[in-house]
């Protein structure tokens, strides 16, 4: 049993006492050490180290006293407090842990272009693309290159456009105003994404960014304008002459 109790945190001391004040209740430090044959020093220190642990309990009289507490209720104390350091550890081993997504910023045509391309041409599985038609001039020739490498590419803009590519959703504006900057944005594999704009009154900008967030929002973006767009062409005049022809433009 000792080798047990030891399992559980006892010393090999501790244990001893343990079960010592178990075979005879209430004992006192004198009695506990002639039982066990060990020094009153060493057994005294003892006792003070399980009533700390929560194994014995202390009955304070003319002579100290001590009483072990029974197995049962010293099982299901370190099987909570067990479970509680437990549970702290892995919390904070997982925070420790965690994973940093960081946003990188590019500034300048060419730079933009290039970590287009770059991030084109890396892709492995699939491309969404929202962008307005007037800055499809350097991007189209890319998506195209890529469904020929067998990616499902797809294109989302709002005009006709004169292209190869297969999966092309024309999100017709609903109010486009002249103080709009026209912007873009990519996703790749559903793992990063690319937001900016080539507009000519900013200077030429893109966040490149791999947070799970963003790309949270972006698909929903996405699968926002591709629904509403398919609403529009199987029952827009059925919502216009019900809603008004405004109707889309809140949505």
């Amino acid at each position: 049993m000792i080798d047990h109790l030891k399992k559980i945190g006892l010393t090999e001391l501790e244990a001893k006492c343990y079960l010592a004040l178990i075979e005879s209740n209430e004992q006192t430090g004198y009695e506990v050490a002639k039982n066990i044959s060990s020094s009153r020093s060493n057994v005294y220190a003892a006792l003070n180290s399980l009533h700390k642990k929560g194994a014995c309990q202390v009955i304070e009289g003319k002579s100290t006293a001590y009483v072990a507490v029974p197995i049962d209720e010293l099982i299901s104390k370190l099987q909570l407090e067990f479970k509680q350091a437990s549970k702290i550890l892995t919390d904070e081993i997982k925070r420790e842990k965690q994973t940093s997504f960081h946003f990188y910023n590019t500034q300048g045509l060419e730079a933009v272009q290039s970590v287009i391309k770059r991030s084109i041409g890396h892709a492995q599985e699939s491309i969404v693309v929202d962008v307005f038609p007037e800055d499809l001039t350097y991007i189209l020739p890319l998506l195209e290159e890529a469904q020929e490498r067998g990616l499902e590419v797809t294109l989302i803009t709002f005009k006709n456009v004169e292209t190869s590519l297969k999966n092309i959703v024309i999100d017709a504006p609903v109010a486009i105003h002249d103080e709009d900057f026209t912007s873009f944005n990519m996703l790749f594999d559903q793992k990063k994404a690319i937001i900016g704009s080539f507009d000519g009154r900013l200077v030429p900008s893109a966040v490149e960014t791999k947070h799970p967030a963003l790309i949270q929002e972006i698909m929903l973006g996405i699968k926002h304008d591709m629904m509403i767009e398919k609403i529009k062409n199987d029952f827009g005049e059925e919502i216009e002459a019900k809603y008004g022809k405004d109707f889309f433009n809140t949505l």
